[in-house]
């Protein structure tokens, strides 16, 4: 009994160090955010991509120089490795251009190699970034229906867990046809994967940043809503038959403290979601560009194959070509997660907009036109639009855009190959 006394006192220990003393009090959304900061937090670090941690004592991020130390050796690591294996494969002639994984994999290195230059340098930025925002004071702020916070957490599983998945199992299958025998825990195959999964770590950041930013803005407007209707109610003929202007006037200043609140809140969500985008932006760019050269090359070597077929009679595998054909679109599938999640962020950031365009002020207090005006030309103002580098919009019209240049140069290939063919018969 003295035994299990003294555990229950190790884990309770344990669990107030690592969750806050009102953890229990907190709302699910809360809750679920400070899991999901922690998991990603530890894949920062486990991939030596962050050179700082979480003090408790101080109860704020901090630089650390052992996580630095352990950073750089996982990056030196990372980059002798792969550089060597590189080498090796080029020099021998086991790779080539047909080698679309293979490619894919080694363009993914590169945009690692430039994630931990570029993240080094910033390190102290993003500290003082993260320390100087009251997330979960925030978040604990609203009242947010279950069914959005689970489509938002629905979003974060499919980005993390789900599209690495399938391109594991899909590599795995590859293997499996390419390399009889081989098992879902051979060296090869982790080799292979583990560049794709480290040059999403920073990608997956900032698509949680989005996933936070869409909630908080979802309440927002939700609150404003409620505003809206109760505010417009209250100059209707019959209220105002009905309540003395004490009442109204009181109710109004109430409603004003409301809203400016609110006002607050969104402009600080707007203008800390922008400015957490310029730590992310150019590993976004860089991964959009990988990932359009990998899909290019990955289809015009599904071309390749079924031209050999049908022209030169060469065999042609159905089932690697139907493999390859899940692992290109994996990268699409991740790229619309971030689009879409984007793009509704956006349309919450319209949604206020009109909300407070359907205020009736006729017969409102001074004080409460004069938030409602404020709050309207502050949103006004900020031009919500998310631009990594300010090259590309994140909206729907992305993915069109990434489909549209695969395209072109699938076609410009293709008509060269076909040129070609046809001159040497």
């Amino acid at each position: 009994m003295l035994f299990l006394r003294r555990q229950t006192r190790r884990f309770r220990s344990f669990r107030e160090q690592f969750l806050p003393s009102r953890f229990n009090r907190w709302k699910l959304h809360s809750k679920l955010v400070l899991i999901c900061i922690y998991v990603t937090i530890f894949f920062n670090l486990l991939y030596g991509l962050y050179l700082g941690r979480f003090s408790f004592r101080r109860k704020k991020f901090v630089f650390s120089k052992a996580v630095t130390i352990y950073c750089f050796f996982v990056a030196t690591v990372f980059t002798l490795f792969y550089t060597w294996i590189i080498y090796k494969e080029i020099s021998t002639g086991q790779i080539n251009g047909r080698h679309t994984i293979g490619i894919y994999c080694y363009m993914n290195v590169c945009v690692c190699l430039f994630n931990y230059v570029t993240q080094y340098k910033i390190t102290f930025e993003i500290i003082r970034f993260q320390n100087s925002v009251p997330l979960f004071k925030l978040l604990n702020s609203f009242d947010m229906s279950v069914s959005l916070v689970w489509r938002s957490f629905t979003y974060s599983i499919l980005k993390l867990l789900i599209c690495p998945l399938i391109a594991f199992i899909t590599l795995i299958l590859y293997e499996n046809r390419t390399h009889a025998g081989v098992h879902w825990t051979d060296f090869t195959t982790v080799r292979t994967m583990l560049p794709l999964i480290v040059s999403n770590q920073i990608n997956n950041c900032f698509f949680g940043g989005l996933v936070i930013a869409n909630l908080i803005f979802a309440a927002i407007n939700k609150s404003l809503h409620g505003i809206v209707k109760e505010a417009n109610m209250l100059q209707s003929p019959i209220q105002m038959d009905l309540q003395k202007p004490y009442y109204r006037m009181r109710r109004f200043c109430e409603l004003a403290d409301k809203l400016d609140d609110l006002a607050k809140k969104y402009i600080f969500t707007a203008g800390r979601s922008r400015g957490y985008l310029r730590f992310t932006d150019w590993s976004m760019v860089m991964s959009m560009l990988m990932n359009l050269l990998g899909i290019t090359l990955g289809f015009y070597n599904q071309y390749l194959a079924i031209a050999d077929y049908y022209i030169n009679d060469e065999p042609f595998d159905l089932s690697v070509a139907i493999v390859l054909l899940v692992f290109l679109i994996v990268p699409f599938l991740e790229l619309a997660l971030v689009a879409r999640i984007s793009n509704q962020s956006l349309l919450e950031t319209r949604t206020t907009g009109d909300l407070l365009q359907q205020f009736d002020l006729q017969y409102a207090d001074v004080r409460f036109k004069q938030v409602v005006n404020a709050f309207w030309l502050q949103v006004a103002t900020i031009d919500y639009k998310l631009m990594p580098l300010g090259l590309l919009e994140l909206n729907t019209s992305l993915v069109n855009k990434v489909f549209s240049a695969v395209t072109g140069f699938l076609l410009i290939l293709i008509q060269s190959d076909l040129t070609l063919r046809f001159s040497l018969k």
